[in-house]
């Protein structure tokens, strides 16, 4: 039975809630809900939850979001941190299954979100499932990943993850994939069974913004749940569209901080230093050879590879 059959037959069983975090600007959240309302995976939707987190909506965007064709629901979150306000959208909500998802995200019409509800729905035991995250030109973008770990870091200094990143590129131009299991989703937009995320007490509130989404998925693994990717569903998502030097340097702060709190609350404190310092070092070589690469060929994209891999050791600071 095709999906598309599968997904009209049994949609009646269960209800999907779709929770966009708001942080930032209107205009990326009207772009997704008008994405949404002009695609057929509309009618998989139940209901769709605004949380707004620590900035205030505007009356009249209120209005458009409230008495507009889809049936939307805001809610302000005072904490206005991604988890809080992840945990305070799943709490309203009434679906049997969650989609989390940023605001910056907008759905493509020549792909759909059936496949991610087909597989987590017809299998129990899969608590969180993500599809193919695209730039906006459509191009392959990071996706899933390995949690923190020592491994994950000496794995980062032999340069594995970037002949992998290749790889899966690759494959990607070729769109033959199957979904496979993956150690965590990006939290950018991920679909996750309602027993899973009730279980497991939510996204930890203790980080702010990163770090939750591989937290998350890693106590899903430990608890028994099987967290999968599933490259036949492609979601655009602007990551880092306004980025500057100055953001690329708080960014890598607060992700470096996040994953070294994950470290702490996983592996204490010693194997979190060990984690950053190694880490430092996997950058350092980065900013060595993209400068080395960027030299002998002129090329504007290795010299942007380079510079933000200093402005990334930077913003790691002296200590290790």
């Amino acid at each position: 039975m095709k999906v598309e059959e599968w997904i009209l037959q049994n949609k009646k069983k269960f209800r999907v809630s779709l929770i966009i975090i708001q942080y930032g600007s209107c205009n990326l959240l009207l772009n997704f809900l008008n994405s949404l309302n002009e695609h057929p995976d509309r009618a998989l939707i139940d209901e769709i939850i605004i949380v707004n987190n620590g900035l205030s909506l505007e009356k009249n965007f209120r209005e458009c979001f409230q008495d507009g064709p889809l049936p939307v629901r805001i809610i302000d979150n005072i904490e206005a941190s991604y988890s809080s306000a992840v945990n305070l959208g799943a709490a309203a909500s009434s679906g049997d299954y969650l989609i989390i998802s940023n605001n910056d995200i907008e759905l493509l019409l020549n792909w759909s979100i059936k496949p991610l509800l087909n597989s987590i729905v017809k299998n129990r035991h899969i608590g969180i499932i993500g599809p193919q995250l695209v730039y906006p030109d459509g191009s392959w973008q990071r996706s899933h990943g390995k949690v923190p770990s020592i491994l994950s870091a000496l794995v980062s200094i032999m340069m594995l993850d970037s002949i992998k990143h290749v790889l899966e590129c690759i494959l990607f131009h070729f769109n033959k994939q199957k979904a496979w299991k993956v150690e965590y989703i990006d939290g950018a937009f991920m679909v996750v069974n309602r027993r899973c995320f009730f279980q497991l007490g939510g996204f930890d509130e203790g980080f702010s913004f990163y770090g939750e989404d591989a937290d998350f998925c890693y106590r899903a693994w430990h608890a028994g749940w099987i967290v999968l990717f599933e490259p036949a569903t492609r979601i655009k998502h602007i990551r880092g569209a306004t980025s500057t030097n100055n953001t690329l340097e708080i960014y890598m702060k607060r992700l470096m901080d996040a994953q070294e709190k994950f470290m702490q609350k996983h592996y204490g404190n010693l194997q979190a230093r060990v984690y950053k310092w190694l880490i430092k070092l996997a950058i350092l070589e980065r900013k060595i050879l993209y400068f080395l690469i960027a030299k002998i060929t002129h090329d504007k994209k290795w010299q942007k590879r380079a510079e933000e891999a200093r402005v990334r050791y930077n913003a790691m600071g002296e200590e290790t």
